[in-house]
């Protein structure tokens, strides 16, 4: 009995293993007709080994073709396969092949490129891709560039003197440029100022008219020169302007430092120390006095400095700094420092006040500045030279962004100055200054003191305009 229940069930297995087998082979029949009548994809070989060389708005591309024999063209797809051009491919022999061609009016910057073989049969390759980079306007900022120095407008004889930087070793500057109207000629002229020129003179300028100026490049690894953006320079407009005198009880003879945009202080020659404020009419009324804070027998110079902070010199040339405090002069001291005063030597003749940091002024020119954190202790680095020929009187800081200067001949001059007190220009803006002795910032007023102790105010723009005095 045993024996026959082992047979049913050995012949029951085998039975069943028949029926899978017979299914899947079923299976597989079904699976192999739907697809017997399919033609079988090919795809011919794809671009290989895709280089660039950037160009002024455009690129040149290198690329490799195989030598699959059935490759006919060549369509190079970019932007989001909006734009496209197609490369005929024409074999001069068997192998590979390398192919080019230069995409114009591309925009600056990096741009995506799809390459694909095909043929007239619809067979195509794979896509392959690569960034290609064009330069532009934008890409020369970044590179090292020649800059203008001094922009000397001469208001009398029509011209307009330009220095620029020098060009240094290793730079890329194949020349400058320089587009204006000549205005006595009615014609547009374009300079060019060749690397070893570090200056030029613009004839027939007048007033308020402009020029352009940019750099010209050719880096060693591009295809094309690169022309930087132009920056324009507009010329100041003749203003003939006297200024207004003013009734003003300070001294001609005293320190003035600003203070705010509407107020300023005077020292005078009793030591007294005076605030003035710009009311709503336009003129100046005292509003703090403290009667003989400093005196001139211990001090040689006093000046608002920062915050709530002053800046003195003592006769024996050291520095210090204070605040006041109940009408009293206190000093500021640093933690580390033993004295009261946070500087010793100061014997320079002339002192300029900026905000965070001051010129001091040697006899023979030397202009250094010197940056005095709130807490009358030095920063680093210090002592930096500015200048070396700063022959000019009388001078004053404008907005803590000009240093306005009147030169041996009556020039008024506007010095752009940075953060670190460097010289950023030199900007002829007047003539006929040499009537003041004394100039004094204040916001956007100027005022100026004649030879006679009169002051006069100015509503004061140190780019804009030629201030022409009578």
């Amino acid at each position: 009995m045993k024996q026959i229940t082992n047979r049913l069930i050995t012949a029951s297995l085998v039975l069943f293993a028949i029926l899978v087998c017979v299914v899947s082979c079923d299976d597989m029949n079904d699976i192999q007709s739907k697809y017997a009548d399919k033609d079988e994809r090919v795809y011919l070989g794809k671009v290989d080994s895709i280089k660039s060389i950037a160009g002024f708005g455009r690129a040149m591309i290198t690329w490799y073709v195989t030598a699959d024999p059935k490759i006919e063209q060549t369509i190079i797809y970019w932007n989001q396969r909006e734009d496209s051009i197609v490369r005929d491919l024409n074999r001069t022999g068997p192998g590979v092949q390398k192919d080019s061609i230069i995409i114009e009016n591309l925009p600056e910057g990096s741009t995506l490129f799809e390459f694909r073989n095909v043929n007239s049969r619809g067979e195509s390759s794979l896509f392959t891709s690569a960034a290609v980079t064009a330069w532009g306007g934008d890409f020369a900022l970044g590179l090292r560039a020649r800059r203008l120095t001094s922009t000397v407008f001469d208001y009398t004889n029509s011209e307009f003197l330009i220095g620029i930087s020098p060009t240094v070793q290793g730079d890329s500057v194949v020349y400058s440029q320089i587009v204006y109207t000549d205005n006595v000629e009615g014609t547009e002229k374009s300079l060019r100022i060749d690397r070893e020129v570090n200056d030029t003179v613009l004839t027939g300028f007048s007033d308020g008219a402009e020029f352009r100026f940019r750099n010209v490049f050719f880096l060693p690894e591009g295809m094309d020169t690169v022309y930087g953006n132009y920056q324009t320079i507009k010329a100041p407009t003749a203003v003939f302007d006297n200024g207004k005198k003013i009734t003003f009880p300070g001294n001609p003879n005293s320190r003035y430092s600003q203070h705010t945009g509407t107020s300023f202080y005077e020292w005078n020659l009793a030591g007294d120390l005076i605030r003035y404020e710009l009311n709503e009419s336009g003129s100046f009324v005292q509003s703090e006095s403290y009667p003989g804070l400093i005196p001139r027998t211990t001090y040689r110079e006093f000046f608002f400095y920062d915050d709530d902070k002053f800046i003195g010199l003592g006769t024996n040339h050291q520095l210090f700094m204070f605040q006041i405090e109940l009408d009293e002069l206190v000093f500021v001291k640093a933690s580390s420092t033993a004295g009261n005063n946070f500087g010793s030597g100061f014997n320079m003749s002339q002192f300029m006040p900026g905000r965070g940091f001051f010129y001091a002024i040697q006899a023979t020119g030397a202009m250094n500045a010197w940056f005095a954190n709130n807490n009358a202790a030095f920063a680093n680095p210090n002592n930096i030279a500015v200048d070396t020929d700063f022959l000019y009187d009388p001078f004053t800081m404008y907005n803590y962004s000009y240093i306005l200067a009147v030169d041996e001949e009556g020039n008024l001059w506007s010095i752009p100055i940075s953060t670190t007190g460097a010289y950023r220009g030199l900007n002829k803006i007047g003539s006929g200054w040499d009537r003041f002795e004394k100039l004094i910032a204040v916001g956007s007023k100027l005022l100026a003191v004649d030879s006679n102790g009169d002051f006069y105010e100015f509503d004061f723009n140190a780019t804009d305009y030629f201030w022409v005095l009578d």
